[in-house]
């Protein structure tokens, strides 16, 4: 699963593929029975950030390394409170500029075209 994360200035949290210069959304497997919600939450909250809600922005079927899962990715807001967290994260948060001259992954063009109109909607 993937988070879609808005901060409170409208940028969006990014994390970077381990060994590449490609950014992607953060994400996370699921174990059976974890709640999908609750895990899209903690990987905002891990920035240190205060997230809202997470709602199901959009599912979507892949195939990774011959293996084939549906992909469901969440959208949530979060508030810059800043807190300390006891997890490190290697998400970074980017405003819309800083996205555009960035290499991304295939799933977060995605996310970001259909999420455009909701999180940027002036532009």
């Amino acid at each position: 699963m993937h988070i879609v994360a808005i901060d409170d200035d409208h940028r969006m949290l990014l994390d970077r593929r381990h060994g590449t210069l490609t950014w992607t959304l953060p994400w996370a497997y699921l174990r059976i029975g974890e709640d999908p919600g609750r895990v899209a939450r903690g990987l905002v909250h891990d920035t240190g950030a205060s997230p809202s809600m997470a709602r199901v922005h959009g599912v979507e079927s892949a195939m990774e390394h011959g293996d084939h899962f549906l992909d469901i990715v969440y959208r949530c807001s979060a508030e810059r409170v800043w807190k300390n967290s006891p997890v490190s994260s290697s998400s970074l948060w980017w405003s819309l500029d800083e996205i555009t001259s960035m290499e991304l992954a295939s799933r977060t063009k995605s996310a970001l075209v259909t999420a455009w109109p909701q999180v940027w909607p002036q532009v």
